[in-house]
């Protein structure tokens, strides 16, 4: 450590202020300031008011602030420095709330197809387990059914009997008495079944439960049979389409002309101009040219233009494109009739030449 001497006879140094500038290009320069002498010998005191005057401060706390107790963290209060600022700021949540309902929306559509399609996979593969089995289940029908055809149309060949073949056929109660009359002019002979050269089903009227068979006997002789199967599943002939039965002999019936009577025929009928006599006049009567199976004669049958069975027959022939149609009629020669080739035409008993039902016996 060194004292060095202290000359109190130096001259006081005159006091530097550097005055700064606000222009970065223009350089600071020093500027001496020179205070008088009396004056820098002399101090300066700043006189304050006294308290009892004037109040130091724009606000006074009270008594309460003053004996306050409660203590406060630093911490904490820095940690809220900034809340206020940065959520009072709009952030945009709607974009989030809609992109969230969308993506939901989206999920929850996938979902269902996904459900739907296994939905669907579902009962496409159960229909088809049902389709195959309703087929199997149709084909072991049919075989059944074909079994059950063969036995009955052996059997009704091989009858001896009118009761023997009555019990193979259809309507029995109504047919039989038919049987009997035929037979009763013609031998029963029995007949060997060879073969069945067809066997089909036959839809007649939407009903599916009908088959035809074409087969050939041992007299060599060929024949069609038509067969209903029933609710039980028991196969029946009809017997009246395999004789074509008919009341009389049809060429009797054209030559003798009974009055009086009406039967019912089967016959083929087609539209024809033929008018003379008693149905001369056009304007009244519907002309039909009436034929029957292996017959020779044939007739005029006349219907009232406007009557039901007029309109029936012309719808039925328009469905056939008008050719000629198999169906069976019931007609009658009123008595007195001049007309040597005409009948009248009361009624369409069927369209066809087979009852799918039982013809009602009243009408």
């Amino acid at each position: 450590m060194i004292l060095r001497p202290v000359d109190e006879s130096a001259e006081p140094q005159t006091p530097v202020v550097r005055l700064e500038s606000d222009d970065p290009l223009r350089q600071t320069k020093p500027i001496r300031l020179e205070i008088p002498a009396e004056e820098h010998q002399t101090s300066l005191r700043l006189d304050l008011p006294k308290p009892a005057v004037e109040e130091l401060r724009s606000y006074e706390p009270g008594i309460e602030a003053l004996i306050e107790t409660e203590t406060y963290d630093p911490d904490s209060l820095e940690k809220k420095w900034g809340e206020k600022q940065i959520f009072s700021k709009d952030f945009p949540w709607g974009w989030f709330v809609l992109f969230g309902i969308l993506l939901a929306g989206a999920v929850l559509w996938s979902l269902q197809r996904v459900e739907k399609a296994e939905v669907k996979s579902e009962n496409l593969r159960a229909d088809t387990q049902s389709a195959l089995k309703k087929e199997a289940d149709e084909e072991t029908q049919a075989s059944n059914d074909i079994d059950r055809i063969e036995e009955s149309i052996r059997n009704f060949f091989t009858a001896g009997s009118v009761d023997g073949m009555a019990r193979l056929v259809r309507q029995p109660g109504r047919v039989r008495p038919l049987m009997v009359e035929y037979y009763a002019m013609r031998s029963l002979v029995p007949n060997r079944l060879l073969r069945i050269k067809l066997l089909q089903p036959l839809t007649l009227d939407n009903r599916a439960n009908f088959w035809v068979a074409s087969v050939e006997l041992s007299n060599s002789r060929a024949s069609n049979l038509i067969i209903e199967i029933l609710d039980s599943g028991e196969p029946r002939i009809d017997w009246e389409t395999f004789v074509c039965y008919q009341p009389m002999p049809w060429d009797s019936f054209a030559q003798d002309r009974p009055t009086g009577t009406s039967f019912d025929f089967r016959v083929y009928i087609e539209s024809d101009n033929f008018f003379s006599h008693e149905f001369k006049n056009d304007s009244q009567w519907n002309c039909f040219h009436l034929t029957a199976l292996d017959s020779e004669e044939a007739l005029f049958g006349y219907a009232q233009i406007g009557s039901a069975v007029s309109q029936q027959i012309i719808e039925l022939l328009g469905n056939n494109e008008g050719k000629k149609t198999s169906v069976i009629l019931r007609v009658i020669i009123p008595a007195g009739l001049q007309s040597k080739r005409g009948v009248v035409i009361e009624k369409l008993m069927s369209s066809r030449w087979l009852y799918l039902d039982p013809p009602d016996s009243g009408s």
